[in-house]
């Protein structure tokens, strides 16, 4: 019997090729893209949609969806990512039941969209107001709404990314978000590492510093309100979107 041999750089090359899915022979149905399902939605709800996108997952990216939805006054929250990374799960205050693969649910007004199957396309738009869209960790492509608020962690590793991510951004609304700060101030760490947009967001007025909320880090989001440093920190979020709200 023979043995194929391949050299170092072959072996990289196929492993970057199947990780972009270049040699997937799985035929299971991928889930429907952030992009995708944006175009979906009829134009008049795609002119009021904000998307909130984390740099990475663990970033609060949900909660501060959930929280810019009530700042608004938005009419519904749809959390695109796949099932069991759902942070909404005991957010409603009143369960609806599922609708073609969605758990839908209240909470104070606002409507909550949550997959139960990956596959599942977005519901039509059936409520007024702005649309709030939890796009979960970073993908490629985004979706082209009118704000786009993008989500770090108060760290040096997660702003960096921020910065990176910032870089790529033109033409949109960007809000970018830092979550569990200590203070009123970011870390001198941390702060020493912001970019130039950053910086430039910070001196505009668009960057939110979002407190470290203990009660959530632990318990996650439930029914009750959201504290009440976090609703305070984000209502700022409403000068940015208020053409559309």
């Amino acid at each position: 019997m023979t043995t194929a041999t391949f050299s170092l750089a072959e072996l990289r090359a196929a492993y970057t090729a199947l990780h972009a899915g270049a040699f997937t022979t799985d035929p299971t149905p991928q889930p429907e893209t952030a992009t995708a399902a944006v175009a979906e939605l009829p134009a008049a709800a795609a002119d009021a949609v904000v998307s909130v996108v984390g740099v990475s997952g663990g970033v609060g990216t949900t909660t501060v969806a959930l929280a810019i939805a009530e700042a608004l006054g938005a009419g519904r929250l749809v959390e695109l990512t796949a099932p069991h990374t759902s942070g909404l799960a005991a957010a409603s205050s009143a369960e609806l039941g599922t609708q073609h693969g969605w758990s839908i649910g209240t909470r104070d007004g606002l409507r909550l969209e949550r997959r139960t199957d990956p596959d599942a396309a977005i519901l039509p738009d059936t409520a007024a107001g702005v649309t709030v869209l939890d796009l979960g960790a970073w993908t490629e492509p985004l979706p082209a709404v009118s704000v786009l608020v993008v989500v770090a962690a108060c760290s040096v590793p997660s702003v960096r990314r921020l910065n990176a991510r910032l870089e790529v951004l033109h033409g949109l609304r960007v809000v970018p978000v830092i979550t569990g700060v200590p203070g009123r101030a970011l870390p001198k760490p941390v702060g020493s590492v912001c970019g130039a947009r950053l910086r430039a967001a910070a001196a505009d007025g668009r960057l939110l510093l979002v407190p470290e909320c203990a009660s959530l880090r632990v318990g996650g989001v439930a029914a009750d309100p959201l504290p009440r440093r976090l609703r305070s920190a984000v209502d700022v979020i409403k000068s940015c979107v208020e053409e559309i709200s």
